[in-house]
């Protein structure tokens, strides 16, 4: 009955729960593909920019560096905030960079509150798939009194596809999630390294 099941008969024999799972699926493997692009994106800049306006800093001065920063750049975004403070004193600069920092944080965080949820709730949704199939399989018995296993085979087949792909979708939601987490840690101890670097350089004798 289960010969050369393909990708389309197990989402059928699933029923509506992996249709669910397979949006969260989608929607999980868009929000990794564009958190990547946005992390790459944010280490190279900061990677190429911070020598740049350290130079800057040090053969143009303050005027030079803030030309510099006048780009749409996170790192740029930062440390142009602790420039428009400089007048303000040292103290000020530095809580100037720390805020820019926090807030470019916030946006490296987009959509991992969606990841979060995709992973700990896709179980779940497999869980109630499974439900839904033992349910379907008892009462096919039931109706069919004394008929062979065949009769539940269905109600069986969905409940177990309903439970991997649950899985199937949780895990690499759950992985992305935990990696993104740290990835985040480690930026903001490098932006947090550098601005340090560049107030010193700024206010230096």
């Amino acid at each position: 009955m289960f010969d050369n099941l393909g990708l389309i008969a197990l989402l059928q024999k699933g029923g509506i729960t992996v249709i669910i799972l397979a949006c969260f699926s989608i929607l999980s493997i868009g929000v990794i593909m564009e958190r990547l692009w946005v992390f790459f994106k944010f280490r190279k800049g900061l990677k190429i920019f911070f020598p740049q306006v350290q130079k800057a800093l040090k053969n143009g001065g303050r005027e030079a560096a803030s030309a510099i920063c006048d780009i749409n750049e996170p790192a740029a975004r930062i440390f142009k905030a602790g420039l428009l403070r400089y007048k303000e004193g040292k103290t000020d600069v530095g809580e100037a960079m720390e805020l820019a920092s926090r807030q470019e944080a916030l946006y490296l965080e987009r959509y991992l509150g969606m990841l979060g949820t995709i992973g700990s709730t896709a179980p779940f949704v497999g869980l109630f798939g499974t439900v839904l199939g033992i349910i379907r399989a008892f009462h096919d018995l039931a109706v069919m009194e004394g008929a062979g296993p065949s009769v539940v085979a269905d109600g069986i087949a969905e409940a177990l596809v309903a439970t991997a792909a649950g899985l199937f979708v949780a895990v690499p939601a759950v992985i992305a999630y935990n990696y993104f987490t740290r990835k985040i840690n480690s930026l903001n101890l490098e932006v947090e390294g550098k601005a340090a670097e560049f107030l010193d350089a700024l206010f230096e004798p």
